[in-house]
């Protein structure tokens, strides 16, 4: 992975060719170079001043995977708020080290208007610096690079199943070096922010993780993983309006784009989102993940019965929450029953219609209470 002068000016011609002559991404590289050289400077600090980090246990660390807008948000932000498991704001993300974060913490504020939140649209995902977030970010803050990238920029000029998609999201492709630079990484911050809140275990929200399952269990034998499903008719349209809702707010997309690569860029979404659900479900077919390791969250049970999803989560991750929390959860329930998102798209938007959905992604329903 790394950052590397090449890649940008690559990334920057895509921009150009996308959207015309910005100038924003290159004031973006600036700022990614500064926030670079703070993290390598205070990681390295921590190391010296917190010397047993590496000793740092990760104990059953709970992986929660799954399609974006699968209800992983949800459930993440659920249960760090239980307090039995710690997970990452944003702002944390972008400096993981526990001295950067002691220094930084009374000035997050402050960096709102160079926050990568900005352009989300709150009716889509309500986020900010100080709101918990995917740990998809923090690799992509870190290496500038993956799945995330692709599908916000790399997607517009290029081609499913073209060897640059395939590095991204088939792990056969993904050479070892840079898989195991990403979890070796990822695993240094996680030992920090336990160390740094004094929660033992650690909560994960990962989409692009759930093509990387094999990897997960390898080195964590003993971890929990949530998988959240919804139904592909919501999930698709959904996740794709977000990434164009972003794009939409920072380069004005109907606008700037041309029809043929507008067109190119929503396929190449579309079979992403596919190749996500596969991934899972042929891993999980194959009977390659423990069922100690596994437990099934539907998206229809979390809004219509989220009190005893919550319950049955709670048994699968060996943890009791306080009677406060759940008393919490019981009144959140009653409004959950009768949500209803503001959050609104369509599948021909995007050039998708229903048949072809359910019959591209027949395995999830044939598999999934959806």
């Amino acid at each position: 992975m790394g950052c590397g002068v090449i890649r940008y000016a690559l990334l920057y011609r895509v921009i150009l060719k996308t959207f015309g002559l910005r100038l924003r991404p290159i004031g973006t590289v600036g700022l990614i170079g500064l926030q670079h050289a703070v993290n390598a400077s205070t990681m390295g600090l921590d190391r010296v001043l917190y010397p047993d980090l590496a000793r740092v246990p990760l104990d059953r660390p709970v992986f929660i995977l799954g399609n974006p807008r699968s209800g992983t948000t949800f459930l993440h932000r659920t249960l760090t708020d239980s307090r039995q498991v710690c997970a990452f704001e944003l702002w944390e993300m972008l400096f993981p080290a526990i001295s950067a974060r002691k220094l930084m913490g009374s000035v997050v504020d402050r960096l709102a208007p160079l926050s990568p939140a900005r352009f989300h649209r709150s009716e889509a995902h309500e986020t900010g610096l100080r709101d918990v977030e995917t740990d998809d970010a923090m690799a992509l803050f870190h290496f500038v690079d993956g799945p995330f990238l692709w599908s916000y920029f790399w997607a517009w000029q290029d081609q499913w199943g073209s060897e640059r998609s395939r590095r991204y999201f088939d792990p056969a492709m993904m050479p070892a070096k840079d898989r195991d630079a990403m979890l070796d990484y990822l695993e240094a911050c996680w030992r920090r922010n336990i160390r740094l809140k004094g929660i033992p275990r650690i909560a994960v929200k990962s989409s692009s993780l759930t093509m990387h399952i094999g990897s997960l269990l390898e080195r964590y034998p003993d971890c929990k993983l949530l998988y959240c499903v919804r139904d592909p008719l919501e999930v698709i349209p959904s996740g794709m309006s977000l990434v164009t809702g972003v794009l939409e707010q920072s380069y004005d997309m109907s606008r700037t784009t041309r029809p043929e690569d507008r067109a190119r860029f929503l396929e190449n979404l579309y079979q992403a989102s596919c190749h996500l659900f596969r991934a899972f479900y042929d891993e999980w077919k194959s009977g390659r993940i423990p069922e100690k390791n596994l437990h099934i969250v539907p998206y229809p049970t979390l809004m219509r019965d989220l009190d005893g999803a919550m319950e049955s989560v709670f048994d699968f991750l060996e943890v009791e929450p306080s009677a406060e929390f759940l008393e919490g959860i019981r009144q959140q329930a009653a409004k959950q029953r009768t949500r209803v998102s503001k959050h609104r798209y369509s599948l021909a938007e995007f050039g998708l219609d229903e048949a072809r959905v359910r019959r591209d992604l027949s395995f999830i329903y044939d598999s999934f209470p959806v």
